[in-house]
């Protein structure tokens, strides 16, 4: 059997985010000691993404390019790419976040020294200016159970898993327009444990998230997934967590100036889910809601252990105020 070229292949979905995204593949393209193939998928973007990937993949062999004249969102994107890797492995990465240098070659020592046929690693959440302001662990082995309870995964851009694998379960589900992460994670894991690092190896970026965010088709993807795999919970002993997923989706819609839909929300997990502590946060999103997300905000970057802040800035310093370099990318695509 002839061994593959690569060792992985990074999928990276793109839609119109040609401000973030050399940045997103130069974290990609800078990793130690792997050797890997990006495929990037331009999901129909109209803002001269595909023609800067053209000239950048044209002088960067690593890169291969998927155009879509048309979105097929993220699922379909991931898809896409998921048909023309290689590679033994895959990883996935989001075109807004960023990957520490030696991610995929932790990743992989792990993967070696396990049975696991995927992992994921800590994430430091990040602002727009790629200062840390919160963080999420990572935990593994087999949690199938956990994963039934609630999305477990920090974020799909820490996730690598076995290409034949993957494909063998269908990849991602393209009827889902949320939770189609979820959806898949919870199929990998009735299949093989997690091989977790938990370390901050990804760099999350919160994003400007609309005040018309479509709470309805997140809470409509999260209800068929609980649905799907009912039967498995059960068996399992365990619950989904549905009021987390509430309040998680109150947070976004808070920072999104969205105070009624978010007030709701809270109210709702008070009285009904008897979740009395969200009270206060009833009144706080109505009368200061921008003061209330900055409060949350804080106790979350208090909340990251130093030596993660140590160990993500080390490698995310060197990746702050490139906005120079960006424009100086974009201006060469245009000549």
């Amino acid at each position: 059997m002839r061994r593959a070229a690569t060792d992985v292949s990074v999928v990276l979905p793109t839609h119109n985010r040609l401000h973030l995204l050399p940045v997103a593949i130069g974290s990609i393209l800078r990793q130690e000691g792997v050797e890997l193939e990006l495929i990037v998928v331009d999901d129909g973007s109209t803002d001269g993404t595909g023609a800067w990937l053209d000239c950048f993949a044209a002088a960067e062999p690593r890169v291969k390019v998927v155009h879509h004249d048309r979105p097929r969102l993220m699922s379909g994107a991931r898809n896409a790419g998921i048909a023309r890797a290689s590679s033994p492995w895959v990883a996935f990465c989001d075109d807004d976040d960023v990957w520490a240098p030696g991610k995929l070659a932790a990743q992989l020592r792990a993967l070696q020294a396990s049975s696991a046929r995927w992992g994921c690693t800590g994430v430091v959440v990040v602002d727009q200016g790629l200062d840390i302001v919160g963080h999420h662990h990572a935990k593994g082995g087999q949690v199938l159970s956990g994963l039934l309870e609630a999305n477990i995964v920090p974020t799909g851009s820490s996730v690598i898993a076995d290409l034949t694998l993957v494909r063998e379960l269908g990849g991602f589900d393209r009827a889902l327009l949320g939770s189609e992460d979820w959806d898949l994670w919870i199929r990998l894991a009735q299949r093989s444990p997690l091989a977790a690092i938990d370390r901050p190896l990804i760099a999350y970026r919160l994003g400007m998230i609309s005040a018309s965010m479509n709470v309805g088709r997140m809470r409509a993807g999260h209800s068929v997934v609980v649905g799907r795999y009912a039967s498995w919970a059960a068996e399992c002993g365990v619950e989904p967590d549905h009021s987390n997923h509430e309040r998680y989706l109150a947070k976004q819609l808070l920072r999104a100036g969205a105070r009624w839909k978010a007030a709701s929300i809270f109210a709702t997990l008070a009285i009904r889910h008897k979740r009395w502590r969200e009270l206060p946060r009833v009144g706080a999103a109505l009368l200061a809601p921008r003061l209330t997300d900055r409060l949350g905000s804080a106790r979350a970057r208090a909340a990251v252990p130093p030596a993660w802040n140590q160990e993500a800035d080390a490698w995310l310093q060197p990746l702050r105020g490139s906005d120079c370099e960006r424009s100086h990318d974009r201006s060469e695509a245009r000549h």
